[in-house]
């Protein structure tokens, strides 16, 4: 793969980026390499589906940050060519994530077209991420949920559903996605999320977690739900 005229096209842009970038003491700018990954679009459709997906997982090996960034926007460029069957190669790419910039930019641009598209088919995967020994895994089966995902209303039941498995988690990143993914998913269903929000309150639940869902929130509904205070049990005399 080293070879093929795309991993030599990216190698050479991103080579020109550095070079530019070290003469001016500054740095290699994401939104440069995303037009660098742009400009390979045309090559990329070209390739058959299997071999691009190929391609993609020699750059998501890669430690570059910079090919992370090509091969997931060349991934994002062919969800409408992922059927069921190819589905555990993503699996495979996802494994080898181990960053959150490397799992939010691959949620939202890759994720959550897949979800859109064939939410039966993606989502036991997502399920399996939230249960996963990977920190990374789990922030990914949230940021799952976000943006466009979260504000379809389509996805209510599974966020909250997974979001339960998590509220504990110990990885501040993982309570951030959380948050994250309630707070997107309100604005598609507000009424049922922040009836949820109510309660993780209520049951003491994590403050990164509750205060990320109701960033959107503002005036009088916002203070009802920061004025709700975790439910003390009082202990019975025979207890």
């Amino acid at each position: 793969m080293e070879d093929h005229p795309i991993v030599q096209t990216i190698t050479k842009q991103i080579q020109q980026l550095r070079k530019h970038a070290a003469t001016n003491s500054t740095y290699v700018r994401t939104g440069d390499v995303r037009r660098v990954a742009r400009s390979i679009n045309r090559m990329a459709v070209e390739v058959p589906v299997d071999e691009r997906l190929d391609l993609i997982e020699y750059l998501y090996q890669n430690s570059d940050w910079h090919c992370h960034l090509c091969a997931t926007h060349i991934l994002a460029e062919s969800v409408d060519e992922i059927e069921p069957r190819r589905l555990p190669r993503i699996a495979v790419f996802v494994s080898s994530f181990d960053t959150w910039g490397k799992v939010d930019d691959f949620a939202t641009s890759v994720l959550h077209k897949l979800l859109l598209k064939d939410a039966e088919a993606v989502l036991p995967m997502v399920r399996q991420w939230n249960r996963s020994s990977s920190m990374w895994e789990r922030r990914l089966s949230m940021v799952a949920f976000t943006r466009k995902a979260g504000a379809s209303g389509r996805f209510t039941a599974e966020c909250l559903d997974l979001a339960e498995n998590l509220l504990y988690d110990p990885e501040d990143l993982v309570q951030k996605a959380v948050g994250w993914a309630l707070k997107d998913t309100m604005r598609g269903d507000h009424e049922t999320v922040l009836a949820y929000v109510k309660e993780l309150r209520q049951r003491g639940v994590s403050s990164v977690i509750t205060l990320y869902a109701i960033r959107d929130l503002k005036g009088k509904e916002r203070e009802d739900v920061l004025a709700l205070k975790p439910e003390i049990r009082v202990r019975k005399s025979n207890d």
